[in-house]
């Protein structure tokens, strides 16, 4: 194989992958944790938002906007976290993280979401809600 290749297929050798360029704007340096505390009307809110199309539509915003998601298992309690992480470096959010816990993945996505629709309402998520302390890890 080639230097600068990657792999054959059909006897012709693949040109490298690009590098540099593309996907350059999307790789902010993480900056801290949004702290988000939702109050007692926002969260029974939550229980009628997340029956409407609302979810899809923040899901859909957020991605296109260059917002990673990611859903995990946490070992220790049996739950599920998801993280989303604006990557877009050229975001006024640029490396903020907001977090969701549930009891199943669902729940903990559509929490992230929820949160996401709320922080949503200004341009500056850390006009909403501030920074996590980072001592309370």
């Amino acid at each position: 194989m080639a230097k600068g290749s990657y792999g054959s297929q059909n006897g012709k050798e693949k040109p490298a992958a690009k590098q540099g360029s593309l996907g350059s704007d999307y790789s902010a340096e993480f900056r801290g944790y949004i702290n988000v505390n939702l109050s007692d009307d926002q969260k029974s809110v939550f229980e009628s938002w997340k029956e409407t199309g609302s979810p899809w539509e923040v899901f859909e915003a957020s991605v296109a906007d260059g917002i990673n998601l990611s859903v995990k298992i946490e070992p220790k309690t049996g739950g599920f976290l998801t993280s989303a992480t604006q990557r877009r470096s050229g975001s006024p959010n640029a490396g903020l993280v907001v977090t969701a816990r549930g009891r199943d993945a669902s729940t903990s996505w559509l929490r992230c979401l929820y949160i996401l629709a709320l922080l949503s309402h200004k341009e500056r998520w850390e006009e909403t809600q501030p920074l996590a302390s980072p001592d309370r890890w």
